[in-house]
């Protein structure tokens, strides 16, 4: 049975180390169900703590709606992310944030998970220098998204000194011996 990956892309750079990161796990991975959620491309709105979803159950804003299903859906989930001043980039943080559709659902129901299906994701990011501090807080960030969301994070991957001399095929390597070796 082919597994549901979800790549969740975080880079507006067409030839950066993201995308062809992005491009070499999409080749390794064929065999497999493979989407990719550019958020550049998609431009998810941010959320502005409007309520509806504490309300509604849903969020008002209707352009992550298929986004959603996939999550909720996939086996794998993959963050792809440069480090944008110790972070996310705005689009990728915009996605994070508009998890609180699942958070108030979760609060409302006396704690009991939004999505049942429990997935495990992994965390890729790539920096122009040594990057270690900046991924651990993005991981950290993660990992407090996933306890609601019945996701484990099994491995983190940096790709450092993209500004002078990254070790881009040693790091791809790694990552496809975790994800692409199942």
């Amino acid at each position: 049975m082919k597994k549901i990956y979800l790549i969740i892309k975080g880079s507006g750079r067409k030839d950066g180390y993201i995308s062809r990161i992005c491009n070499e796990l999409q080749e390794s991975l064929k065999a497999q169900n493979v989407i990719v959620y550019d958020t550049y491309k998609e431009n998810p709105a941010p959320c502005d703590g409007c309520n509806y979803c504490e309300i509604k159950g849903e969020c008002s804003k209707r352009d992550m709606d298929d986004f959603y299903k996939v999550f909720e859906e996939c086996d794998t989930i993959i963050f792809l992310s440069p480090v944008y001043n110790g972070s996310f980039p705005s689009p990728l943080k915009s996605v994070l944030d508009r998890f609180q559709v699942y958070y108030t659902s979760f609060y409302k129901n006396n704690k009991t998970q939004p999505i049942i299906k429990r997935r495990e994701a992994y965390l890729i990011t790539a920096a122009g220098r040594d990057g270690i501090k900046a991924t651990e807080y993005m991981k950290s960030q993660l990992n407090c998204a996933f306890t609601i969301l019945n996701v484990e994070l099994k491995g983190t991957f940096l790709c450092a000194h993209t500004d002078t001399a990254p070790d881009y095929d040693g790091v791809v390597n790694e990552i496809k011996r975790s994800l692409c070796d199942d």
